[in-house]
């Protein structure tokens, strides 16, 4: 989306809305990808990372872009224990740093990656409006909201207030609760699913079926420990055989919620790897999937939230909608709408195809040398053009994965580009 003024982007990947309590196994691979916001920034701007960028990747993106890598402040701020990138930067001494880019950049706005209240004082300790509020930042409404909805207790209460069909269970304060919920889930349903208060990205979520029963007490404990960072708070739910995982992005404006884009999302093993977007084939299920969405957008813009978020579902064979969470803040799908908006102009990315996606490759794992391999095929995106792959992030050195954007005009067009992408990269 087109704007006038400059944006200090802060990567705030670890925070207090997806987990409680940061752990590794969530946040690791979250911090990985954070140079991926390289992606929307322009000329002008500063991004704020808990990682060092590569720079192959920055090279590269700033050559799709347009621009020198000089025109961008990076400014990094690793850290050594689990700590919000608010502290990663207090702990690297870069607020006056911060506050020195800030006051070079007349106009310049706030985006994090989660409104947070560690990224909202960062906004104030620099000196700087969060992006579509007044100075004094978002009113405490919306920020009441924010943390509720993003709780799973907070959405299925909220979905119950504005008649969003959501699966059958209950909300669980203590071990005991969840014991109890889990053995009447099983007994009546057959199946469940239990996910922590607070999560993202498949942290903590476990499926259990009724054969667990007999020895349901001992499992639950063992289940405890594996998520015992994290204070009390559970859902149980009924666990559903959904066909196809859906989203709905949507973003809050001052007028009021508007779609961004549905898409159908890639979750082997229950865990988003990727997206195509829009949906292979059509159902009436993902129209109420967006009514579920502008409903859940009208109440944050009554709260005073402005920004993105989205609300996930799945389909069942008979295709009924079940909405399974909002995540009120930018998704791994926010960037990539904002991404394909940024490489394509508006209106052709209304119309485009597009899929991403992240997977292992049988080639060296070196950045320079696969997009090398990607332009000899004549595979690469190129500015103007309608079609081709794009490398969205470089994460070899943490898990060998090749993460990739694919842009066509049909699905059949990128389903092809994908399949040669495989060959030239050897993707698993």
């Amino acid at each position: 989306m087109r704007r006038d003024y400059p944006l200090m982007v802060f990567g705030n990947f670890i925070n207090e809305l997806m987990v409680t309590v940061p752990v590794h196994r969530h946040a690791d691979a979250l911090v990985a990808v954070s140079p991926r916001k390289i992606w929307l920034t322009q000329p002008g701007d500063v991004l704020v990372i808990p990682r060092p960028m590569s720079f192959p990747l920055r090279d590269y993106a700033c050559e799709v872009l347009g621009f020198s890598p000089a025109d961008v402040a990076v400014v990094e701020a690793p850290a050594d224990d689990l700590v919000t990138l608010t502290e990663a930067v207090r702990l690297n001494g870069l607020v006056d740093r911060l506050r020195t880019e800030a006051q070079n950049r007349p106009g310049i706005r706030f985006q994090p990656f989660a409104q947070d209240r560690p990224a909202l004082a960062a906004a104030a300790e620099i000196g700087i409006p969060v992006e579509g509020y007044a100075v004094d930042g978002p009113p405490s409404t919306a920020v009441d909201a924010v943390y509720r909805i993003n709780t799973k207790a907070g959405f299925r209460e909220l979905a119950g207030e504005l008649g969003i069909r959501v699966a059958h269970g209950f909300s669980c304060a203590t071990p005991e609760e969840l014991t109890a919920a889990l053995r009447k889930v099983l007994a009546d349903r057959g199946a469940a699913v239990v996910k922590p208060a607070r999560g993202s990205n498949g942290y903590g979520v476990s499926f259990w079926q009724a054969a667990d029963l007999p020895a349901l007490d001992a499992k639950v404990t063992e289940y405890l420990s594996s998520v015992a960072e994290q204070p009390p708070g559970w859902v149980v739910e009924e666990r559903l055989d959904f066909t196809r995982v859906v989203t709905v992005e949507m973003e809050v404006g001052d007028a009021g919620p508007q779609v961004m884009h549905v898409g159908e999302m890639r979750t082997p093993n229950g865990s988003f790897s990727g997206q195509v977007t829009p949906l292979v084939a059509s159902s009436s299920a993902t129209d109420e999937l967006v009514e579920a969405g502008l409903a859940l957008g009208r109440h944050l813009h009554q709260a005073g939230y402005r920004g993105p978020f989205d609300i996930d579902g799945g389909i069942t064979a008979a295709d009924v909608l079940y909405s399974t969470e909002s995540n009120v803040r930018k998704t791994g799908c926010t960037y990539l709408d904002l991404m394909v908006r940024r490489l394509l102009g508006e209106e052709r990315a209304a119309k485009a195809v597009w899929i991403a996606d992240s997977r292992v490759g049988g080639v060296d794992r070196d950045f320079a040398a696969g997009l090398a391999r990607i332009r000899q095929a004549g595979l690469d995106f190129a500015p103007g053009a309608d079609e081709g792959v794009v490398l969205t992030s470089d994460t070899l050195d943490f898990d060998g994965k090749w993460r990739y954007l694919i842009l066509g005009t049909s699905h059949s067009g990128v389903d092809e580009l994908e399949a040669r992408l495989a060959d030239v990269l050897d993707l698993v």
